[in-house]
């Protein structure tokens, strides 16, 4: 009969410093192509534009170019196929789908247009209120091998040597060793594993994440001659994230060793609230020419994480070991993302066609992370080390086939924000649309394919995976013009 080990029943509250690091960080100063249907389907070039509503959210001068206010609304459709290749072999490749339905914009533009004889060459005072989607989170990972090359157990060994019980690691470290995962040989600080990692194994692991980062803005706008566009926009972004992660290791084939299998769970809920403020100038250089430029201070993010996980051991002669963490880590800490800098150039050809294009310049390593009762000074210096400066690239063009009838298409490159070759991790994106307007009621839509590749190692030091991720995007975009 199966001895069944319950080693714990109550969860506590308690406080862990150990969570936050670089990939917070880089996770949060990210954003993506979003936005109302006819700016995501231009691939976002709107940056020397603007009269659109997704403007606010980056170069806000757009919104001085209204000269009648706007109601528009959003509708998304996305659908994320994530292809794994680790090691080789049967079950190395598997695939992943998440879909989901949001609604990623909401907005209202309101032009106050003056005759020259009350307001002279300051002939308008525009505003906007609303919220952009900036980032989605949802994305699923799985991965698996079978393979001898290395072991979650031998990282957890790795961790805890040289350290006494009490000062191992809550949520990894003590439940192995109280789940016999590990275990001590000749001293209280010299650590062994239930198994090698130099033996083969199964191992799997699984990721599901969901989340959004979301701003809520106040924009203002106003233009000069009718050829110089100014802007300003608050910003209110909020972060809603969840991440699960889920690694199994079984069939050992360890010959020295008992354990059957072992699975390690843990999960982290964030959410966190900010502010930034984002400046903007379209110029007419001529009636066919445009220059735009917009620059985004950093985002003072207050950020709140909760954290939590459980560990369960399985071993030959029936022994079964479950254990969920002693604690739930609540921390708070404080993350400033990198600025933005925002050059933008539009061809105007005929007020029939539309040719733009912007480059983003924005530098990864200046993110930082803060606390009052902790130094994140390795975190940071981390940070420094890891993330480069990076630009994104974005195209777009329109052609009005139809006084009534007008045809997108648009391409953006996301870089990559690591140091050198030591990740890609750059996207791509194709889009293409159509725009239908009827009196004052306007229709678009956006279709959008995305591409992405990067590594991904499931704990530290472990052979990285090669993951592709390629997405599949709808977005329907109704409004009124009043």
């Amino acid at each position: 009969m199966k001895a069944i080990y319950s080693l714990v029943t109550a969860l506590f509250i308690g406080l862990s410093l150990q969570a936050q690091n670089h990939i917070d960080a880089l996770r949060f100063s990210q954003e993506s192509l979003w936005g109302t249907a006819r700016f995501v389907s231009m691939g976002g070039a709107f940056g020397a534009l603007g009269g659109n509503a997704s403007s606010a959210s980056h170069n806000p001068a757009g919104i001085a170019v209204y000269s009648s206010g706007e109601n528009s609304t959003t509708l998304s459709f996305i659908n994320l196929e994530t292809t794994t290749d680790y090691y080789s072999g049967d079950n190395a490749s598997l695939i992943s789908r998440t879909g989901n339905i949001r609604l990623p914009n909401i907005n209202r533009v309101s032009a106050n247009i003056f005759a020259p004889e009350e307001a002279g060459d300051w002939n308008r005072f525009n505003f906007a209120l609303g919220y952009n989607t900036l980032h989605n989170f949802d994305h699923d990972i799985e991965i698996s091998a079978n393979q001898s090359t290395d072991s979650y157990i031998d990282y957890i060994v790795g961790q805890s040597q040289g350290k006494v019980y009490e000062n191992l690691d809550t949520f990894g470290e003590q439940l192995a060793f109280d789940t016999y995962l590990t275990d001590t040989i000749g001293s209280t600080t010299n650590y062994i594993g239930a198994a090698s990692g130099a033996h083969a194994k199964d191992q799997y692991f699984k990721s599901n994440r969901s989340g959004i980062i979301n701003e809520i803005y106040l924009s203002f706008g106003t233009a000069y001659k009718n050829k110089l566009f100014l802007g300003a926009t608050i910003g209110f972004p909020t972060i809603s994230y969840t991440e699960e992660n889920h690694i199994r290791e079984s069939n050992f084939e360890d010959p020295s060793s008992d354990l059957t299998s072992f699975d390690y769970r843990s999960t982290l809920s964030i959410d966190g609230s900010g502010i930034n403020l984002k400046l903007g100038l379209i110029y007419k250089l001529e009636n066919w020419l445009r220059y735009g430029f917009a620059i985004h201070t950093p985002t003072y993010f207050n950020v709140n994480e909760e954290y939590w996980s459980d560990m369960h051991t399985v071993f030959d002669n029936g022994d079964n070991y479950y254990l969920k963490s002693l604690y739930i880590g609540i921390n708070d800490y404080d993350l400033r993302t990198p600025f933005k800098a925002i050059n933008s150039l539009a061809i105007v050809i005929n007020k029939r066609a539309l040719l733009s294009v912007d480059y983003e310049y924005l530098d990864y390593s200046m993110a930082q992370l803060s606390s009052e009762i902790y130094s994140y000074q390795n975190a940071n210096e981390t940070i420094e080390s890891s993330y480069s400066n990076s630009y994104n690239l974005k195209l777009g063009a329109e052609w009005r086939a139809h006084p009534q009838l007008s045809l997108r298409a648009g391409y953006s490159y996301y870089g990559s924000p690591y140091v050198g070759e030591l990740n890609d991790a750059s996207i791509e994106y194709l889009t293409m649309g159509l725009g239908l307007n009827i009196n004052q009621y306007f229709f678009d839509l956006a279709m959008v394919n995305m591409i992405s590749e990067e590594d991904y190692m499931i704990y530290t030091n472990a052979n990285p995976a090669s993951i592709q991720t390629e997405s599949s995007h709808m977005l329907f975009t109704m409004g009124m013009k009043f």
